[in-house]
């Protein structure tokens, strides 16, 4: 399969949406119950170059609007500021691939079109024809889509003066050769289209997207060429780079905590200066004015950083970077250029938008919101919607009815009647003050390292919750979430045991290995599955013995009562079997039960599954243990046909290092099972956990406890590395623990 974009014919493209539409009342596998439809009342509302739009948010030029399909779907999500793929007059690159690795934070080393000009614009001619007759097919108010096809080229006035760029920007001005042609294809479909008004001109609006290091004399010749030669409302995209190595630094490395990635000096050295920058977007201003045309910015490009990520070819040196740490660098960068120019320079954001942070971004003044990275993570274009949910929502509860309104209630008291400016610019001053602290756009705050599961994916019938498959029991998660949302905590606890043979222990301490998985890591957080199970089982009044078979004449013998043999004891009594445990401990639970702490699992959670085991008939044998009380031969002689032997694993791990058994030297499992049998090791006042992972949280909390003394982590990495669960650490740092990270041999 070829990793090449291959664009379909145009009227394959026109009968797959009509007819999907007609039979399945959905397009692009959308359902048109998540179409958005415009209202004339909606808050969001505004113009964009003298032209309506009915939301100010929509795709950046990226890989989500190259293709026809591409922009129709974000359409129909609600997209209606549309930014063109970028194009220039080379247009056969050799893209090194993948190129984008949208794990968490984004990073691409191409986005470069990998279409030709004339494929470029066919796909762009498609989506408005497309796009326009929906308007009317759907039965949209207004005479056109209230939307704005802006323009995005690149990367040099030699480039953009070549003949097939010449050739594009003739046609999108107007297209009347080759829109008639198409127009005549979706008739075949919806004949209502010759009726349709259909502007010959696809967009008077233009981005100017630069190459890394792009000279000032070169970015201001080709915007004056873009306004006075071409009459296009233009747009130049700045750098983040603007604000300077140190304020870039101390906010990514620093207040954000991404400490891997490093911002090289030559990112700054070959692009634009904020020195230059002003100078130069004054006099573009001032040519916009003598054109009577809109100037303004796009904030922000990426930032260039250097290649860690294994996604990509070692040869790519340098990759860049998106998401949400560039978004507080990109806010800060908006604030620096509108104090200096008074709040008079029009700006059109993308840097990090999602829909938690679109209301306050149009609150601080930005007139448009683009998305990329955020549109490239599960659920596509479909995040759209909740941009508008949210922003409707924020308005609402403002009081706003609409977005110069929504500024100026944002602003408060301080707020001057009709200097909308001005309250924007208070918005965007506290707003920027805000984003380096904002957990949202903090490096720990998600964790998507593991987001994939090992199941192998089909081409059909791949779709299975990933909860479900990063479960080692394979527990029917989205069924019992469902009977929690109903209220049916008795179907909720059914499901649960049905499953899982210790659900009260794991709703306490299972790693939760469905929660890095969920699909809402992508969206905000995972959701609390493990919490919901425990939830549910704190419902349970009392075990319920459903379904179990009718008694036989057989005995197991089941050797550990920890969570293995619990699990064994369980599913052969529900069989009929007969089951005993025999347990060298003076309690169940075996690890579980013996080392975990009991600030972190009660005694009363082992107890309510064991309550489980004695309604089956399972019978346990304390202080038993085998090869001393009890023998094969006596097993058998006391009629037990079978044994099943869950011994677990019980020994600590040594390091194998000089003097690890020296005096005050003890290892992890040691050291918590005795504090869990009130048996505490006397530890003294200064304490040194060496590790970092949920045993080395633990020891450390129960020292803590224990000790009242000194207790410090110790760490050959960073708190960010640790392999502890998150909540874990979380607690660890909240009760004072010190952490040494990382650890050098010095120390």
């Amino acid at each position: 399969m070829s990793d090449l974009f291959q664009p379909i014919a145009s009227e394959q493209l026109i009968e797959w949406v009509f007819s999907e539409l007609n039979t399945h009342d959905s397009i692009f596998g959308i359902p048109r119950q998540h179409f958005f439809v415009p209202s004339d009342h909606d808050p969001f509302r505004t113009t964009a170059f003298g032209h309506l739009l009915e939301t100010p948010f929509g795709p950046a030029a990226g890989p989500h609007s190259q293709m026809a399909q591409n922009i129709v779907a974000a359409w129909l999500c609600g997209a209606r500021y549309i930014e063109l793929k970028t194009v220039q007059t080379l247009d056969v690159l050799n893209v090194s691939k993948p190129c984008i690795d949208m794990e968490d934070e984004g990073y691409n080393v191409e986005w470069s079109q990998e279409l030709k000009i004339h494929q470029s614009f066919d796909e762009y001619l498609r989506a408005w024809v497309l796009i326009h007759a929906l308007h009317h097919r759907l039965g949209f108010p207004g005479r056109t889509p209230g939307m704005v096809f802006n323009l995005s080229v690149g990367y040099d006035l030699a480039g953009i003066q070549q003949a097939n760029m010449q050739w594009f920007l003739d046609q999108v001005h107007n297209s009347s050769a080759y829109k008639t042609t198409l127009v005549k294809q979706v008739a075949r479909f919806h004949p209502d289209v010759n009726d349709l008004y259909i502007p010959d001109c696809l967009s008077d609006s233009v981005t100017l997207s630069t190459m890394h290091g792009c000279p000032p004399d070169e970015i201001e010749s080709i915007c004056r060429y873009l306004m006075r030669e071409r009459g296009l409302h233009t747009f130049v995209k700045c750098n983040p780079t603007l604000l300077g190595p140190e304020r870039v630094r101390a906010m990514l490395n620093e207040d954000l905590n991404y400490t891997d990635v490093v911002v090289p000096d030559s990112a700054f050295g070959h692009d634009l200066t904020y020195e230059d920058a002003i100078p130069l977007l004054s006099n573009l201003r001032a040519t916009a004015t003598e054109c009577d045309l809109e100037f303004g910015v796009k904030l922000s490009n990426t930032l260039e950083v250097e290649n860690f990520r294994p996604v990509f070819a070692q040869s790519e040196k340098m990759m860049y970077l998106s998401g949400r740490p560039l978004h507080a660098i990109t806010v800060n960068l908006a604030q620096t250029l509108t104090e200096d120019f008074e709040g008079d320079l029009p700006m059109s954001f993308s840097a990090g938008a999602d829909c938690f942070n679109a209301p306050a971004l149009l609150g601080a003044g930005m007139q448009t919101i683009t998305i990329c990275s955020d549109l490239l993570k599960t659920g596509g274009y479909l995040r759209l919607l909740q941009y508008l949910e949210s922003t409707r929502n924020s308005f609402k509860s403002a009081g706003a009815s609409n977005i110069e309104s929504f500024i100026f209630k944002s602003a408060g008291a301080e707020a001057v009647a009709d200097q909308v400016q001005a309250a924007a610019l208070q918005n965007l001053r506290r707003y920027a003050a805000s984003t380096t602290q904002d957990r949202m756009l903090i490096k720990g705050t998600y964790d998507t390292s593991r987001s994939k599961t090992s199941r192998k994916l089909g081409l059909f019938d791949c779709i299975e919750a990933p909860c479900t498959d990063g479960c080692p029991v394979n527990q029917q998660v989205p069924q019992y979430m469902q009977a929690v949302r109903e209220g049916d905590f008795s179907r909720a606890i059914q499901l649960t045991r049905k499953d899982n043979p210790i659900p009260s222990i794991l709703g306490r301490v299972c790693d939760h290995l469905c929660e890095p998985v969920c699909i809402r890591t992508h969206l905000d957080e995972p959701l609390a599955i493990r919490h919901i199970k425990r939830f549910i089982m704190e419902q349970e009044e009392a075990p319920v013995v459903e379904n179990q078979a009718k008694p036989t004449d057989k005995k197991v013998a089941i050797i550990g009562a920890g969570p293995g043999g619990m699990a064994a004891a369980l599913e052969l009594a529900q069989f009929g079997f007969a089951a005993e445990i025999f347990e060298m401990h003076p309690y169940a639970g075996g690890m579980v039960g013996g080392a975990i702490p009991e600030y972190r699992l009660p005694q009363q959670v082992i107890d309510q599954d064991l309550a489980k085991l004695a309604s089956l008939g399972v019978k346990i044998h304390y202080n038993t243990m085998a090869g001393r009380d009890i023998h094969l031969s006596q097993l058998r002689r006391d009629g037990f046909e079978h044994m099943v032997i869950m011994a677990g694993a019980q020994l600590g791990k040594k390091l194998g290092l000089e003097g690890e058994d020296c005096a005050g030297v003890m290892d992890a499992l040691y050291f918590l099972r005795r504090a869990r049998e009130g048996q505490p090791v006397e530890i003294g006042q200064r304490i040194g956990i060496i590790g970092a992972g949920d045993t080395a949280m633990d020891c450390a909390r129960t020292a803590w406890r224990l000790s009242g003394g000194q207790v410090t982590v110790i760490y050959r990495r960073t708190i960010d590395q640790m392999p502890a669960d998150r909540e874990e650490v979380k607690c660890l740092l909240e009760e004072g623990i010190d952490v040494i990270e990382p650890a050098t041999q010095a120390l």
